[in-house]
């Protein structure tokens, strides 16, 4: 059953698309001119777990395969693809997030909002960043004592926002310079000789190289940080709009919170595109006859509206919508098959504890909405500018 506020709003027209990006992506998302377009959700499910299909997206084919082992996981495929996940499974599994991540989560959520509750007013897109660089810095083996400063570093490394007079690409160039250097590096000389459970001891157990470790921490860290941050913003937008799913989440405990937050991610999927080139002909009842050389793109925003998924108004936010995957899933929203996001279970349980902890502050109302941005090269939104505010703590 959907909240009531939304059910309300849509008692004249129940397929009314209220989702808050449609018509940012509707004018921005570009699928490749020479890319067939999928949209089905089984469709989009059988070719990201095909064995025939390798990554095409986010420059890779320019990436050079000559030494493997120097190749960021994210542009592999198969059994060397599995052996690199396997090494980094350990720190995203249910477990670890409970035992490890979510003391840490609830400490920095506490200590940000009781900020927040001080000062009266705060830039959501801000503390949620930061919430998420502690938590990234914890898995990854970085050490977070100076928050501040290595969320500074990274924000600058990823952001397109602004006015800069010089070319984003010098600017992020020299802020990555300046992670590797006042954080990357120093994590990976303390490592060598004083092994942690984090990422950054796993790799160098396996042998890595320095420069492979600071482009995989990049990776993972950046992916992980920017998918918390705007899920965050966005589900508290959602929430301000909508009292009576705020006040279901309010009431709810950890397991409806999470389907809430996660049937929003269904809504507004962080990534819009994932693309993928057929190195072998796929013949199935539900893809029909695909060439190799084929070059695909999977549009998950449409895929993740398709009723025969989501079952009927798949425009709803409904905790209670029927899965078409395992909970956790964000249906297509963190991708499927083996180049799955390792982090999504993390990414969610990062937001539920974030905003349970968020909309309880007294007073608290969303001043200002976000500003949505459209990042082209991996048809992605970004929110900014979002101003909370509340009646400030005595």
């Amino acid at each position: 059953m959907a909240a009531d506020g939304d059910m309300a709003a849509t008692a004249a027209g129940e397929q009314a698309d209220g989702r808050k990006t449609a018509h940012l992506a509707a004018g921005s998302m570009n699928a490749q001119t020479k890319a067939r377009l999928i949209t089905d959700f089984a469709q989009a499910r059988e070719i990201l777990r095909s064995p025939k299909v390798i990554q095409a997206g986010a420059g890779a084919v320019n990436m050079d395969h000559s030494q493997p082992e120097e190749v960021p996981i994210f542009y592999i495929d198969g059994e060397a693809h599995r052996r690199r996940r396997s090494v980094i499974a350990r720190y995203f599994t249910l477990k670890a997030i409970e035992t490890r991540y979510q003391p840490i989560m609830e400490r920095t959520a506490d200590r940000l909002i009781a900020d927040f509750a001080r000062e009266g007013r705060c830039r959501l897109d801000k503390i949620g960043f930061r919430f998420a660089v502690a938590v990234a810095a914890e898995i990854l083996g970085i050490d977070h004592s100076d928050l501040e400063g290595v969320t500074r570093r990274i924000e600058a490394t990823i952001s397109t926002d602004g006015d800069a007079k010089r070319p984003i690409k010098d600017v992020q160039d020299e802020a990555i310079a300046a992670f590797y250097a006042h954080d990357v590096q120093p994590a990976i000389e303390a490592r060598r000789n004083d092994r942690r459970e984090d990422m950054i001891s796993r790799l160098l157990d396996e042998g890595c190289s320095d420069w492979f470790i600071r482009t995989e921490v990049r990776g993972y860290a950046f992916a992980g940080m920017m998918t918390t941050r705007e899920f965050i913003v966005m589900a508290a937008w959602y929430f301000f709009e909508q009292p009576a799913l705020l006040e279901r989440f309010r009431a709810a405990g950890k397991d409806e919170q999470l389907a809430i937050v996660e049937e929003i991610l269904r809504l507004e999927p962080i990534v819009g595109y994932l693309r993928r080139r057929v190195v072998e002909d796929i013949d199935s009842p539900v893809c029909g006859h695909i060439p190799a050389g084929t070059t695909l793109a999977i549009d998950i925003r449409a895929a993740n509206m398709d009723e025969a998924a989501t079952g009927p108004c798949p425009h709803l936010v409904d905790p209670n919508r029927e899965k078409a995957t395992a909970p956790g899933s964000g249906f297509m929203s963190f991708g499927d098959g083996p180049h799955r996001c390792p982090g999504a279970q993390l990414s969610l349980h990062e937001a539920r504890t974030f905003l349970d902890r968020l909309v309880r502050v007294p007073g608290i109302r969303m001043e200002t909405k976000p500003r949505a941005v459209w990042f082209k090269p991996i048809s992605s939104y970004e929110l900014y500018d979002a101003v909370m505010t509340c009646d400030r703590a005595g």
